[in-house]
C-alpha cells in the first residue's frame, strides 16, 4: 500500500513539471556592422604652444623631502616650500 501511495505521488510530481511552460530565452542582440569612416587622428600642433593661465585655488604636496603649499587667487599668487635643506616663501601681488 505504501509503494502505491509513493509511486502515485511521483507520477504525479513528473506530470506537474512536465506541464510547466517553459521559460522563453530572449534573442540575443544583432551584431553591429563595423565602421566604414572611423574618425581620423588629431592634427599636430603647429607652432609654439600657447601658456595655459594657471587656476585659482590651493595646492598642498607633501613628499619624503618636504612639503610645498601653493595658493592663487585672481593675480595674487603665494607659494611656500619647506625642504630638509632649504626653506622659502615667494609672495606674488598684482599692482593695481
Amino acid at each position: 500500500m505504501k509503494k502505491l501511495i509513493i509511486i502515485t505521488g511521483l507520477i504525479a510530481l513528473f506530470a506537474f513539471a512536465s506541464c510547466r511552460e517553459d521559460k522563453k530565452i530572449p534573442e540575443p542582440a544583432p551584431k553591429t556592422p563595423p565602421v566604414d569612416n572611423p574618425t581620423p587622428p588629431p592634427s599636430p600642433k603647429t607652432g609654439i604652444p600657447a601658456e595655459t593661465p594657471e587656476e585659482d585655488g590651493t595646492s598642498i604636496s607633501v613628499k619624503k623631502d618636504g612639503a610645498s603649499v601653493e595658493t592663487k587667487d585672481g593675480k595674487n599668487k603665494t607659494d611656500i616650500s619647506v625642504s630638509k635643506n632649504d626653506a622659502s616663501v615667494e609672495i606674488k601681488k598684482s599692482k593695481n
